[in-house]
């Protein structure tokens, strides 16, 4: 089966499931019922009005449940996380850490993810890694079967005279390589230490490789949000629906882990 002809599956799939007439098909596609009946019953081939109607509404229909909700209540700490990966970059983030609060909040913002998070712990190290571990969670749960996306993907960004390159892959494999030295070990209340660790624990619970680097710079500040613009970025283009292989895993196996 070719790709035009698993398009077509998916659309007749699509119609099905949904309970759709011929006409509200049509009018889903951008085209007259007439011509999307021929289409559907292969009198004749399709053409592009159909193939770029179709795949918007298949892309559209990939993108509806791309969300997510994490709690994570522990001795330790108190996590609340919401995730919409198909967003526009709204965040309400209070961790209590403003430093932190502002990372994540660039991260949300250039990454086009809605992310609405509240967090408590007994100590800053506890509630970082906690924040981590969910953040991972949420993108596992809400990519699901991760069908159609594009799953590998590279940002680098500029923060005046410091570099950060952030390269990811929603493989299914979880495996972070950081590679971040910062001057000091504390940016305004938050150790320094602690974003790779927030970095690692992420990128464990995404179970995606996350290869994250700086390659020069001298401000501590600008180090830090560098990476996570770069993160944000990355994990914006990795987490998109690529429409020529929509519901289709990026895999030769045929499989991801979730």
């Amino acid at each position: 089966m070719d790709s035009t002809e698993k398009v077509l599956q998916q659309i007749i799939n699509y119609q099905n499931s949904n309970s759709l007439s011929d006409q509200q098909m049509a009018d889903k596609i951008g085209c007259s019922r007439p011509l999307y009946q021929r289409t559907r019953t292969a009198r004749i081939p399709m053409g592009g009005t159909f193939i770029r109607g179709a795949m918007r509404v298949l892309t559209e229909t990939f993108k509806q449940g791309r969300k997510s909700t994490i709690q994570r209540i522990t001795k330790e700490t108190n996590i609340n996380l919401e995730l919409n990966i198909d967003g526009t970059g709204d965040y309400a983030i209070n961790t209590g850490v403003r430093i932190f609060d502002h990372m994540i909040s660039l991260f949300a913002r250039h990454g086009l993810f809605d992310i609405k998070l509240t967090a408590t712990g007994d100590d800053i190290h506890h509630m970082v890694e906690d924040v981590g571990i969910c953040l991972g969670k949420a993108f596992g749960e809400a990519l699901g079967e991760k069908k159609g996306i594009v799953r590998m993907a590279s940002a680098s960004v500029p923060m005046d005279e410091t570099m950060a390159t952030v390269v990811v892959d929603f493989g299914g494999r979880g495996y972070p390589v950081i590679k971040a030295e910062f001057s000091g070990n504390d940016l305004s209340g938050l150790p320094a230490d602690l974003i790779r660790h927030f970095l690692e624990s992420f990128a464990i619970e995404a179970r995606m490789n996350l290869h994250a680097a700086i390659a020069y710079g001298i401000n501590d500040h600008h180090k830090a949000e560098a990476l996570f613009k770069a993160l944000g970025r990355a994990l914006d283009m990795a987490t998109r629906i690529d429409e020529r292989i929509a519901g289709e895993l990026p895999s030769t196996k045929g499989y991801l882990e979730k």
